[in-house]
């Protein structure tokens, strides 16, 4: 038998070593407490409560305790003190909050509020717009039978009383040109515009001037304190184009009054021959300057002082002074 040769033995590594790992998995986020004093708006907590029921599928009663569970203050009070019967699903309990905690304003002092509401000194274009998100939301829910141009009166509103003049006219041509547009649309569109920090009346004269609408309106809602204010800029554009109204308007009349002037000047006729004297109605010259005339005025001068005057005795006498 010949010598075996040497044999090959394949190891395995050995296993690393399992190393459990424990992941937390958060319950789904509660939300906000509700207690009916201050701001609290009992619209946007029942909304929002029912966002977190559809997620959570629970049964009716678990539904009920969740939304007892995120009362507190005068509000969890209230629910307590009604009857059993009164509060055992949550509709139940969204009815009597909505009923106790509705709006002190009636329907036509929240319009009020609305139609009055302008863009404020310092104020963003995204703020100004959620300004009157808020306000419409709240007229829709005081409303008797809806409102059927929710969409419209926020846009609307938001293009009229935006604080930059020259903002205001391409709003409106913007609104002109897409009338289904809404408040987000036209709000997109008025911020591409004061990103680009060219004035819609430096834009005419063709001029690449930078202005100052970039730093009335703030994106992000803080003012340049370097700069001039919101206000003043404002002021200055309406000075400037009142000036450049008023001066079209001198040209123009500058322009007639040429007119005027060089039409009466053409109309006087010429005078065709010669010149007659009125006195003398001899050509030549004037009756001013007609010899005639003082000649015979020198003659009668003349004539004049040499009249005879009768003394009281009847004799007459020559009455010149120089005999």
């Amino acid at each position: 038998m010949g010598a075996a040769g040497p044999s090959t033995v394949n190891v395995l590594p050995a296993p690393s070593p399992i190393v459990e790992r424990v992941v937390y998995v958060p319950r789904e986020q509660r939300g906000h407490m509700f207690s009916g004093r201050g701001e609290d708006n009992v619209f946007e907590w029942v909304e929002e409560i029912h966002s977190c029921l559809r997620v959570r599928h629970l049964p009716l009663v678990e539904q009920t305790s969740f939304v007892l569970d995120h009362l507190e203050g005068p509000a969890k009070n209230e629910i307590k003190y009604r009857a059993r019967e009164d509060r055992e699903t949550p509709e139940q309990v969204f009815s009597i909050l909505k009923e106790l905690y509705w709006s002190s304003q009636s329907y036509i002092a929240l319009q009020q509020n609305f139609f009055s509401r302008k863009q404020l000194e310092g104020e963003s274009l995204q703020e100004y717009s959620h300004a009157l998100f808020a306000l419409m939301d709240k007229v829709v829910q005081q409303a008797p039978g809806g409102m059927t141009n929710s969409v419209v009166l926020p846009r609307d509103q938001f293009v009229e009383h935006v604080l930059d003049s020259g903002l205001r006219r391409e709003l409106k041509r913007f609104v002109r040109l897409n009338p289904d547009s809404t408040l987000l649309d036209v709000r997109k569109e008025a911020i591409r515009w004061v990103e680009e920090g060219f004035h819609y009346e430096m834009r005419e004269r063709s001029h690449s001037v930078p202005t100052s609408s970039a730093l009335q309106y703030r994106v992000q809602g803080q003012i340049d304190s370097s700069g001039p204010s919101d206000g003043n800029v404002s002021e200055l554009t309406e000075l400037k184009r009142m000036m450049r109204v008023q001066q079209e308007q001198l040209n123009e009349l500058t322009q007639s009054l040429r007119q005027i002037q060089s039409q009466s000047v053409g109309s006087h006729p010429r005078r065709l021959g010669p010149i007659f004297c009125r006195r003398c109605n001899q050509p030549g010259h004037i009756a001013r300057n007609c010899t005639l005339g003082q000649t015979q005025f020198r003659g009668q001068r003349g004539r004049l002082s040499h009249v005879n005057v009768l003394p009281p005795n009847g004799q007459a006498e020559n009455c010149n002074p120089l005999n």
